[in-house]
């Protein structure tokens, strides 16, 4: 069950987002079973990220980090370096060109 938690809140999140878009309420009388569907979606999610991850930062626990541009890649040359000042979490972006049109 610890495996599918993001599984299943994810496709909570969907479902309501897709009975709120198809205007599902107007064919059944669903007493906000979209809305409800999204908000428990959403904390499984929280719940399961706040349990599973190891950072000491709850807001780097759920995927908020605040990223500093440290530098570039020695490997890449259009790849930039970035690493959060609450939890030290590097990660390596590559930048891409903007459209590459003429």
């Amino acid at each position: 069950m610890k495996n599918k938690a993001p599984l299943i809140g994810y496709s909570l999140i969907f479902l309501g987002a897709a009975l709120i878009i198809t205007d599902a309420g107007a064919l059944f009388n669903m007493y906000y079973l979209y809305y409800i569907s999204i908000i428990v979606g959403i904390i499984i999610l929280l719940t399961y990220y706040l349990i599973t991850r190891s950072e000491k930062n709850l807001l780097c626990r759920i995927g908020f980090h605040k990223f500093e541009h440290i530098g570039w890649d020695d490997e890449v040359s259009f790849r930039l370096i970035y690493r959060c000042r609450r939890c030290g979490y590097v990660k390596r972006v590559i930048r891409s060109s903007g459209g590459g049109g003429m």
